[in-house]
């Protein structure tokens, strides 16, 4: 109905000669194991509903997908090596993953992507229109088997935004559910990953198994003692050194490691060092209580949470090494312990700022300083404090807060 009056189609670029090249076409896909999915008939499926976006003639020249969480970033996806995908056993030939499709348009080796719906590219939405928008600026167009084609773009664009929107609450939607579930294993006293040293998981016997989608049923299990009572025992020394002694990390991981025969190594022989021996001080569940989200999701880079955030059973749950006293007392010690670590005039400013309280500078000469603490003088060395003064200076600052 827009034709001209007369026939131009005779003239120069009236209409752009279609290029002798048959469209290279990439198959994208993503199977999550978050839902328990088997990834033989899920990327199969996909492949299957992508293949209603090629036209006749056209085929997939390369296949990319992944069998991980859509809630990872950009720069966490396509982590499993090519032997890990084999042992999967999927019937669809891999060329990558997301980050390898990536590479592969920054090159300019694709002119379409075709998945079975946006979600397949990620399930968080700014991922999702990173992927989206890197595609189009590279002139690659990016198609999904549930959009409809042709018609306006707006209709197109309108449904591909919903679903981004759907995806991104359903990711929302199954970490809320996922961290109820976690929380109400906790509060029952199931274990929550690898057993830490000292103890080993078994099956809990009077539990009722958690249902799977495939394969069989998922036993819960519980800590208990390692047979070898010399890791228990180990543990306990740990404790005591740091409470009674007030053994830095470093010094106890070496007293352990001179005298293996009464501190075994773990498993794989892992070497008793300052880091092994301080995350066995902060851990909880050696006062017999599980304790879950001490850390983020992996999706978060593992960040330490608040203790305020961390999940507790209601009740112990398997065989205590130390007492929970004994291991708030630790944290305690090991908390002076770093403070004393810091410049002793930095402690000094740090305690004095947290109290509200003003250190104020009265005279100096070219080795002390006179300052004013409430109604106190003090009489303070320049250059660095030593921390025996650093403590007596907080103590006052207590005592005058």
């Amino acid at each position: 109905m827009f034709d001209p009056p007369i026939d131009l189609s005779g003239l120069p670029g009236y209409r752009a000669a279609a290029s002798a090249r048959p469209a290279r076409i990439a198959f994208l896909g993503r199977c999550s194991t978050k839902d328990n999915q088997d990834p033989r008939s899920s990327i199969a499926g996909q492949l299957a509903e992508a293949s209603a976006l090629l036209a006749p003639g056209e085929v997939f020249i390369a296949h990319f997908w992944d069998v991980e969480s859509g809630m990872l970033g950009l720069d966490e996806r396509s982590q499993g090596t090519a032997e890990d995908y084999a042992r999967l056993g999927v019937p669809v030939a891999r060329d990558g993953g997301l980050r390898e499709l990536l590479e592969w348009v920054e090159r300019g080796e694709l002119d379409r992507v075709g998945c079975e719906s946006v979600s397949r590219v990620a399930r968080d939405m700014l991922s999702n229109l990173q992927v989206e928008n890197h595609l189009k600026s590279r002139g690659v167009l990016l198609e999904c088997a549930n959009e409809p084609r042709g018609g306006k773009t707006t209709g197109q664009l309108e449904l591909r935004r919903s679903a981004q929107v759907r995806a991104e609450i359903f990711r929302h939607e199954m970490q809320e559910q996922s961290m109820r579930g976690h929380r109400q294993h906790t509060a029952n006293g199931y274990r929550h990953g690898p057993a830490c040293y000292g103890y080993i998981a078994v099956v809990d016997a009077d539990a009722p198994p958690a249902a799977r989608r495939f394969g069989g049923d998922r036993p819960k299990m519980r800590l208990a003692l390692h047979p070898d009572r010399r890791r228990a025992d180990t543990v306990e020394e740990v404790f005591r050194l740091r409470l009674q002694e007030q053994m830095p990390d470093e010094e106890i991981g070496r007293l352990l490691a001179v005298d293996l025969e009464r501190h075994p190594l773990a498993d794989g022989q892992v070497p008793w060092t300052g880091r092994r021996v301080r995350r066995m001080l902060l851990q909880p569940k050696y006062s017999g209580y599980q304790v879950f989200n001490r850390r983020a999701a992996r999706t978060d880079r593992g960040r330490a949470n608040p203790i305020a955030d961390w999940v507790w059973s209601r009740a112990l749950a398997h065989p205590a090494i130390v007492t929970l006293q004994e291991w708030h007392e630790t944290q305690l010690v090991t908390a002076r312990m770093r403070e004393r670590q810091m410049p002793g005039w930095e402690r000094v400013n740090q305690a004095a700022a947290q109290r509200g309280i003003r250190l104020t500078a009265l005279r100096e000469n070219d080795t002390h300083l006179l300052y004013q603490l409430g109604l106190r003088q003090l009489v303070l060395p320049r250059g660095e404090l030593p921390a025996a003064v650093a403590d007596e200076v907080i103590r006052l600052l207590e005592a005058s807060a």
